[in-house]
């Protein structure tokens, strides 16, 4: 396990929004939730780098890089969020 090497512990803006569109996906939420802003108030890059300066850990950053699932299907953070969360065969959606 990792803890801090390779970037690994910098709260990443993608994953909030990807975890957001599972929740969109299965029905948890009744419309499109503010993929943006709720990353911004959840995933706090600035809290981290400054709690990080105070033990000199300066190179840590947020990576907007995607990636692809298990499912082969492509998760592009910079994308349209809604359209991947509504782009399963097998969903939860009510409409």
């Amino acid at each position: 396990m990792h803890f801090s090497k390779r970037n690994c512990n910098y709260p990443q803006p993608k994953f909030a929004k990807w975890w957001l569109t599972q929740f969109r996906r299965w029905g948890m939420v009744p419309s499109a939730p503010d993929y943006e802003g709720i990353a911004k108030q959840v995933m706090r890059g600035d809290l981290y780098a400054e709690a990080m300066k105070e033990i000199n850990v300066t190179d840590r950053s947020q990576d907007d890089a995607g990636w692809e699932l298990f499912d082969g299907v492509k998760f592009d953070p910079k994308g349209d969020w809604e359209a991947y969360a509504k782009g399963f065969a097998v969903h939860s959606l009510k409409s």
